[in-house]
């Protein structure tokens, strides 16, 4: 079986929508936040356990499709106010999550220009000495160490533009499907 229709056993769908359901059970609204975190209500984190069970979900299901996140509540009283803290934290942790892959990727970029740099520097040191004339030992290994280095550094440099930017740039799309997902509210009665 392919791997793009398992997912489609293991989640429903919104025919609606198009939206791949994600169905989480959850107590109370307290639920969804994570449990040692003091602060106050509306700035809470999101419960770790849930934040990775969201993540392995979204690793089943092909990035091209949208999200629902349909939160079963086991309580008959409906509050709108702390679905609206819900949403707020919801929000603010995948917003923060794709400030921290932004500046990841910013990271690689600026280590791969400046390897880059280096490598520029020792390869135009080489090509600069090359033409002199080389009488000692000491002297050839200086000169192929420059030739050495800069090509290390220049594949270093690719490797990381071109190569490790690739998983930050997976991660940050992950987060924004997340963030477009639409969340609702279900009630089962007691």
């Amino acid at each position: 079986m392919k791997k793009s229709n398992k997912y489609e056993m293991l989640y429903r769908k919104n025919y609606d929508s198009g939206r791949v359901i994600i169905d989480i059970a959850l107590e109370d609204y307290i639920e969804f936040f994570h449990e040692w975190d003091n602060s106050v209500f509306k700035k809470r984190d999101l419960h770790s356990e849930l934040a990775l069970f969201l993540d392995l979900c979204s690793e089943d299901i092909p990035l091209r499709k949208k999200l629902e996140i349909v939160f079963s509540l086991n309580t008959s009283e409906i509050n709108k106010e702390k679905e609206e803290l819900i949403h707020i934290s919801y929000r603010n942790y995948y917003n923060s999550l794709k400030r921290l892959e932004d500046r990841k990727t910013k990271r690689f970029v600026r280590n791969s220009m400046i390897l880059l740099f280096i490598s520029l520097i020792l390869l135009s040191a080489y090509g600069l000495l090359i033409d002199t004339r080389v009488d000692t030992f000491l002297s050839r290994v200086l000169l192929e160490s420059l030739l050495i280095g800069g090509w290390v550094f220049t594949w270093e440099a690719v490797h990381v533009l071109f190569i490790d930017i690739i998983e930050p740039f997976h991660r940050r799309r992950e987060i924004e499907r997340f963030l477009e997902a639409t969340l609702i509210f279900k009630y089962l009665s007691k």
